[in-house]
């Protein structure tokens, strides 16, 4: 027994070591080109992504599910073990090498490259500025336009590479770029503008709008969820594009921002899915670059409708999880991103699927979008992590669990406003008396959950609050 667990140690140790090839059906006699040898995730080829998977199902690692585990039984005993795994090697090793792993991705579509592993389904983290947006747009000869530019992070160890470089993938280009530089980790907030947008003239006068945008900047928001309804996103064209562009000159993202708690059911979609990303769309071709708008994130708070009596009623929480797989569908087929808020204690919730399984709530919709915000409110930093780094009562894992497994983005969301619930869920009266704690909480919880933060972001509900805080703050200082 001790001789074969070192074996396989030995094995993968030496999957780092691995050459950057693979072989593909064309390699093989003509009798195997219909199932490649050694091809364990059926993706048409035999390479190093191949050796990983079986190292990581030897050594029963999640993660490690064999698509064709027969294709790897390169020994013919009908078992799978050491000894296969050191046959793969040394196919490797004596194959046609590929001259840049990367070139593999380059041209595949986003839906092929997360199939096969080579990019995360969930977009890139953090702000894309500074040298990293300028290195960028010099390789696409053209500037960034958020409607249709989204980056994904290279999956390099799927790549046989060595994992010291990183990549971004984007779906517009198929292409590769690196990061030459790390940059902020994204931030949003919800911009509901309501009554105190007008009291400030926030919409109408520049430079008001350009103190705003300051504001926003002071707490390190990255991304602005912008509310106005679908069909005036496209008769106000004028006061959405001024905002717009002025946030893109920041390296802002904008989407709209939509929801209501009455939009869950089929026959709501035509209004609450197809045409708000039909009118975002429109939108976007009536503007330039710079003032399109990047997607959609979702305020539909259905739980909070009493006629659906969510907690207690299996299938309205089948329908969230059906709404929210039909928007993510309908967001990528129109190439927009989309985000999903959502309650922290989602986590605890289960319901019956079309087949009479019992599953996870939060497991489902995870596994469905690409970006979930979780609204975590509390008025510590260590409140807002054990919500989402700890197990809830009556959870089974973590919600950074659930958006680790399933590959998707996790933004962990904190209030600045008041709010009737008391002052335990909202940095409202700490912001008050310290100006710019929120900043300092959101940079603890980044720093806490750093081994996270591929699959995590924040946001800050919401954005006149953060104003009137950077506006008393101005003030004491003059």
């Amino acid at each position: 027994m001790k001789k074969q667990i070192a074996f396989l140690l030995a094995c993968a140790a030496a999957v780092s070591a691995c050459p950057r090839e693979l072989v593909t059906a064309a390699d093989q006699p003509e009798a195997e080109t219909a199932a490649v040898t050694g091809d364990f995730n059926a993706d048409g080829v035999f390479s190093a992504a191949d050796l990983v998977l079986l190292q990581k199902s030897l050594l029963s690692e999640s993660g490690a599910d064999l698509t064709d585990w027969q294709a790897g039984d390169l020994c013919a005993d009908g078992e799978l073990d050491g000894m296969d795994l050191s046959r793969m090697r040394q196919l490797l090793t004596h194959a046609e090498p590929v001259q840049n792993p990367l070139e593999q991705l380059k041209g595949m579509s986003y839906a092929d490259a997360v199939s096969h592993g080579y990019i995360s389904k969930a977009e890139y983290s953090c702000q894309i500025s500074g040298g990293l947006k300028s290195s960028i747009e010099s390789r696409m000869n053209r500037p960034i336009d958020n409607s249709i530019d989204r980056f994904y992070p290279v999956s390099t160890q799927t790549l046989g590479m060595d994992g010291t470089a990183k990549y971004l993938y984007n779906a517009a280009t198929a292409d590769v770029y690196p990061v030459i530089e790390e940059t902020k980790q994204n931030c949003a907030v919800w911009y509901w503008k309501g009554k105190k947008a007008a009291l400030y003239g926030l919409d109408e006068d520049p430079e008001k709008q350009q103190e705003f945008l300051d504001a926003l900047e002071f707490y390190g928001v990255t991304e602005v969820y912008y509310s106005i309804g679908a069909n005036k996103l496209v008769n106000s064209v004028d006061m959405v594009e001024m905002f717009v562009k002025n946030a893109y000159a920041r390296n802002m993202k904008v989407y709209l921002l939509t929801g209501e708690n009455t939009w869950l059911y089929e026959d709501s979609y035509q209004t609450a899915i197809y045409r708000v990303f039909d009118r975002v769309a429109e939108y976007n071709s009536m503007v330039d670059y710079d003032a399109r708008l990047a997607g959609v994130s979702y305020d539909a708070e259905v739980w909070t409708n009493k006629a659906y009596n969510w907690k207690n009623n299996d299938a309205v929480r089948g329908q969230q999880v059906a709404f929210i797989q039909t928007a993510q569908q309908y967001a990528d087929s129109q190439n927009l991103s989309v985000s999903f808020c959502l309650p922290f204690w989602i986590v605890r919730y289960h319901y019956t699927d079309a087949n009479g399984e019992t599953q996870n709530v939060y497991d489902a919709i995870t596994k469905a979008a690409n970006d979930t915000i979780l609204m975590a409110y509390r008025d510590s930093a260590e409140a807002v992590e054990r919500l989402v780094a700890e197990v809830q009562t009556g959870a089974v894992q973590t919600a950074l669990a659930y958006a680790e497994q399933n590959d998707c983005n996790l933004e962990i969301a904190v209030q600045a406003d008041e709010n009737s619930e008391g002052d335990h869920v909202t940095f409202y009266e700490e912001e008050t008396e310290n100006p710019g704690c929120i900043k300092t909480a959101i940079a603890q919880i980044q720093s806490d959950l750093k081994d996270h933060a591929a699959h995590t972001t924040y946001a800050i509900h919401q954005a006149t609050a953060l104003y009137e805080f950077y506006l008393s703050r101005e003030s004491s200082q003059d």
